[in-house]
C-alpha cells in the first residue's frame, strides 16, 4: 500500500453533511477553501493512588468520553430552501434543522438532533485519499460571524461515538 508524502489542507478537502431521511438522505457539501476543521479523541484515566501515593497507586481505564468536534466556514447566506422550496438548502438550515427544510434526524425518535459528518481528503498526489466519518453529531453551539472580509459560520458539538471511522482509498 502506498503512503503519499504530501502535506495536505482544507483545500484538499470537503465537509459532506448528511441527514437520517430514508431511503435517501439530504446532503450538503461545503468546500472549506478558508476555515478550520478539528477534533479531539479523549481517554478517560482515573488514577488510584494508595495511601495519597503515586508510586505504590495505578490506573484504571474511566467512562467513555464522546469526541468534540468543530468547523468554521464561509457563509453567503443564512437560509434558502425554509424561505423557498425551490432554493437550495443552506448550511444554517442544515445545522440548525430549520423548518420546511424536510431535514432528519439521524439519531432515534426522542433522542437530540443530530448529522452525519464526513470530512474527504483528496491526495494531491492521487496515491491515497481519506474519509473521515463523524456519524452522530449534534451541536452545542453555533456562532455566525459577519466581517469585512468574509461572513463566517462556526460549529461547535460533538459526535456521539468515541472515535471517527477513517478510512483510506486509493
Amino acid at each position: 500500500m502506498a503512503v503519499s508524502n504530501i502535506v495536505r489542507n482544507l483545500r484538499d478537502g470537503e465537509l459532506v453533511l448528511s441527514d437520517g431521511t430514508t431511503p435517501t438522505p439530504n446532503s450538503l457539501t461545503v468546500v472549506l477553501d478558508e476555515g478550520d476543521l478539528s477534533w479531539t479523541e479523549r481517554l478517560n484515566t482515573l488514577e488510584i493512588k494508595d495511601r495519597g501515593s503515586i508510586a505504590a497507586g495505578h490506573t484504571r481505564k474511566g467512562d467513555e468520553e464522546s469526541i468534540s468536534l468543530s468547523f468554521s466556514a464561509k457563509w453567503t447566506q443564512l437560509i434558502g430552501k425554509s424561505a423557498n422550496a425551490a432554493d437550495p438548502l443552506q448550511l444554517y438550515e442544515f445545522l440548525t434543522f430549520a423548518s420546511g427544510t424536510g431535514l432528519e434526524s439521524t439519531s432515534d425518535p426522542g433522542e437530540q438532533d443530530s448529522l452525519k459528518l464526513q470530512f474527504r481528503i483528496v491526495d494531491p498526489a492521487g496515491v491515497a485519499s481519506e474519509t473521515i466519518t463523524f456519524a452522530k453529531v449534534y451541536r452545542e453551539q453555533l456562532t455566525m460571524n459577519e466581517a469585512d472580509d468574509a461572513n463566517v459560520i462556526s460549529f461547535v458539538g460533538r459526535d456521539f461515538e468515541t472515535k471517527p471511522v477513517i478510512e483510506r482509498s486509493e
